[in-house]
């Protein structure tokens, strides 16, 4: 029966393993006796002798070839695509069943780590086969985050070492987390599978990439999946796709249940894919929300327009700067920093600039990152 096959191949490779070595050994003593020349002294039947068993000799040298290779194909079979079981007997779905499971604790965090740390590698030693099972688990919307559960008492505790100094480090670090795209340890379920698609590559690895595009509503993983897929096959992979779900998610935004620092930095990680694909059918949506409802500017489509819509932003720029509902002297400089740069080019940033200097409604800080901007211009 089929289903037993792999444990009779199993039960097989130890005993062709204790075949192959008799036979070497024995092969070894032959060699090293048939090697010896024979004393002056000997007789006409020492050398039959020998003759004999250098055919023993040649005869079980090829039966250890045989042997190995026997064990060889045997092996081969074990870790095909048609026998989707690793170390361990576990399937790719049980792989998976245990990380949904996976629970960090500060006292069991090492040995968990490692732990997930050798069912990825057990996902990516089943290559094709493990495709499947990745899919589906990614079209159901699902994650586990590997992060460290804390008890109340630790939390509490935690609470209490911290002062308003701590606070702001932790807050800076979540910034800083939520921006990033590199990780030493995958954050969560769903990101590890998405770096094991990329590492089996091929057709199949990539449509499931190309699926997660089309479905997920989290900018982190739009961001995510198309940095991947462009170190998989090459900068413009997945563009359309890629683009049109940062077009769709930045102009009708999905909300989080549980939002994580990675949810929060969302629109962060959409205009980033923007930037990635220097995407600019995006620029005159992005300029009307340039600034927010409250007065702010939203320093992340700033970001964006100065990045890719560059000049084609100015107008933008040169109207948020000066319609006076913009009156924060960090924004008033942010977009004296991206409007200036084209100084002497544009008319627009050459009134910004005449404006700056010549009224009393910008301090001395903006009149500063104005004649910043000028010099780092002429030496430009």
């Amino acid at each position: 029966m089929t289903d037993f096959e792999p444990k009779k191949t199993m039960q097989t490779i130890p005993f062709l393993t204790k075949v192959a070595s008799g036979t070497l050994a024995v092969a070894v003593i032959l060699v090293v006796g048939c090697g010896q020349a024979p004393g002056s002294g000997e007789s006409s039947a020492n050398s039959a002798n020998a003759e004999a068993l250098q055919k023993e000799n040649a005869s079980l040298k090829k039966q250890l070839v045989d042997a190995r290779s026997r064990i060889d194909s045997l092996r081969a079979q074990l870790n095909g695509a048609d026998a989707p079981v690793v170390d361990g007997g576990m399937s790719a779905e049980e792989i998976i069943d245990e990380l949904m499971n996976v629970k960090l604790t500060t006292k069991n965090r090492r040995a968990a780590e490692r732990r997930v740390q050798f069912l990825f590698e057990s996902l990516i030693q089943q290559g094709d086969a493990a495709v499947p099972h990745i899919r589906a688990f990614l079209n159901k919307m699902e994650d586990v985050e590997f992060t460290v559960q804390r008890s109340e008492e630790e939390e509490d505790g935690r609470g209490r070492g911290r002062g308003r100094g701590g606070d702001w480090a932790e807050r800076l670090r979540n910034r800083t987390r939520g921006a990033s795209l590199d990780f030493e340890q995958p954050p969560s379920l769903r990101i590890g599978l998405i770096d094991i698609l990329k590492e089996i590559g091929g057709s199949s690895a990539e449509a499931a990439l190309g699926e997660v595009l089309s479905k997920t509503g989290r900018g982190f993983e739009v961001a995510y999946v198309a940095k991947a897929v462009r170190s998989m096959i090459g900068p413009d992979a997945f563009r359309d796709e890629a683009v049109a779900a940062a077009h769709e998610l930045l102009s009708d935004p999905v909300e989080a249940s549980n939002p994580n620092s990675f949810d929060r930095n969302a629109k962060r990680y959409l205009y980033s894919v923007l930037e990635m694909y220097n995407d600019q059918t995006f620029i005159q949506s992005a300029q009307g929300l340039l600034v927010r409802d409250d007065g702010k500017i939203d320093d992340t489509v700033l970001d964006y327009l100065d990045d890719v819509g560059k000049e084609q932003a100015m107008d933008a720029i040169y109207q948020a700067f000066s319609s006076g509902n913009v009156t924060d002297r960090g924004d008033l400089g942010d977009l004296a920093r991206a409007g200036l740069k084209y100084t002497g080019a544009n008319p627009q940033a050459n009134q910004m600039f005449k404006d700056i200097m010549s009224s009393d409604e910008y301090d001395v800080r903006v009149k500063w990152t104005a004649l910043r901007e000028m010099d780092d211009a002429d030496d430009a």
